[in-house]
């Protein structure tokens, strides 16, 4: 709580993208197995079709973990592949017209920005997801800065908190996640993290946990709530 502290009220929040601020376990595990079941009929391959929990287990994580999990072990150098095919799925999936961020997102980001603190977006997605997010969910017009994978000067996520603090000028910050690697990257930092409270992961030390309500997240920070 120490380090909270010290960083409230902040100047600069950094969000996670996927299971913090938008509800991907809306769509993710059909679409993961319906491009599963593609990709093992175009290779001949035989696969078991994950659980919705063993889906969701994913969200979060990067590159061949998000993707090796769902393939045979003979098969999972092949996580690319298999990416392939469902990529364009997912940007479909994002782009239709639904809005698939968490209820209250949008008026939370519209109230920061509004009061003068900046958002960024830290993702462990690649270019074309993080586009589709960007303007099929309309995240680039809620938010300062958007990073991801494929961003110049990025290899980890940890890069990506410290590019957003370094375009923000920013002293007091916020990393504000739902998994292991977002609060690896706060603590690498130095960072305070909030934890989006979730049945994927538990983060025992997390400076704030976060349910979801806007109201809670802006009091936990010592920022002015909606009016």
């Amino acid at each position: 709580m120490a380090t909270l502290r010290r960083h409230v009220p902040p100047e600069l929040v950094v969000f996670d993208v996927d299971g913090t601020l938008h509800d991907t376990f809306r769509w993710w595990a059909p679409v993961i197995r319906s491009g599963l079941q593609r990709f093992a009929a175009a290779n001949g391959i035989d696969v078991t079709l994950p659980t919705v929990a063993e889906a969701e287990a994913v969200v979060g994580m990067k590159d061949a973990g998000v993707w090796a999990p769902f393939l045979p072990e003979a098969h999972k150098h092949r996580w690319q592949d298999l990416r392939a095919v469902v990529l364009p799925m997912e940007v479909e999936t994002v782009s239709c017209g639904v809005d698939y961020l968490f209820d209250g997102v949008r008026s939370l980001l519209q109230h920061l920005r509004r009061i003068g603190v900046k958002v960024a977006l830290a993702s462990n997605c690649r270019r074309t997801y993080m586009a589709a997010m960007q303007h099929g969910q309309g995240l680039a017009a809620l938010t300062d800065w958007q990073f991801c994978l494929d961003s110049d000067g990025v290899a980890t996520k940890t890069d990506m908190l410290r590019l957003a603090r370094q375009a923000a000028g920013a002293d007091r910050v916020v990393m504000v996640g739902d998994r292991e690697p977002d609060h690896e990257a706060a603590r690498a930092l130095g960072w305070p993290f909030v934890w989006r409270r979730n049945d994927r992961c538990r983060i025992a030390d997390a400076d704030l946990v976060w349910d979801g309500d806007p109201g809670q997240l802006l009091h936990g920070l010592g920022l002015p709530g909606i009016d």
